[in-house]
């Protein structure tokens, strides 16, 4: 099966089944419960930056620490993604110390992506909806910081989370030769 004529997301594409017009052109036909077909254009990050990744299936990469050392991990790609790092608390002295996270974000030139950390600080499970810190500026560099956890004083209990990562893409075209650099440091 070819997906002719437009740019479609890739699930759209897979879900499609070809019917032959009149002028015996292979044309997709998206089945009533596939997502629309969008336009290609030079600059329309949501046909050429689109992608299936969600939160809920997010790419784990690893965990670094949020209260020692200077842990980081890196990550590439060229569309809309999710990413998961477990911070782990690994300080355990009376003094409280609370866990820190930065994801800094490398845009290419002439594409501009924003970065998303979601946390829940009140328990141990993913969150997906509540937005806990963003890095949304317009040149190629964005960063987001969050922290969580003990005060001055330890509080007896593991603060470790996982935290969620998303790329958005704002504009510019997407291109495989040339994707966003995602650092998360740990402890930051």
């Amino acid at each position: 099966m070819r997906c002719v004529g437009l740019l479609v997301l890739a699930s759209a594409c897979a879900e499609a089944t070809t019917a032959t017009s009149g002028g015996g052109i292979d044309a997709p036909v998206l089945r009533p419960d596939s997502p629309p077909a969008i336009d290609a254009a030079p600059d329309a990050p949501a046909s050429m930056c689109a992608s299936s990744a969600t939160c809920a299936a997010a790419m784990d990469l690893g965990s670094v620490s949020g209260d020692t050392g200077a842990g980081m991990i890196t990550a590439s790609g060229y569309q809309a993604a999710w990413y998961r790092v477990r911070v782990t608390e690994d300080d355990s002295s009376v003094i409280g110390a609370k866990l820190h996270v930065t994801a800094r974000l490398t845009s290419p030139a002439g594409t501009n992506y924003d970065v998303y950390l979601y946390v829940n600080e009140g328990s141990d499970v993913v969150e997906c909806t509540t937005v806990s810190g963003s890095g949304t500026a317009t040149g190629t560099l964005d960063s987001a910081s969050i922290s969580w956890g003990e005060g001055t004083i330890s509080n007896g209990t593991d603060d470790s989370r996982n935290v969620s990562i998303e790329i958005r893409p704002v504009s510019g075209p997407c291109s495989a030769s040339q994707p966003f650099q995602l650092l998360v440091l740990g402890n930051s």
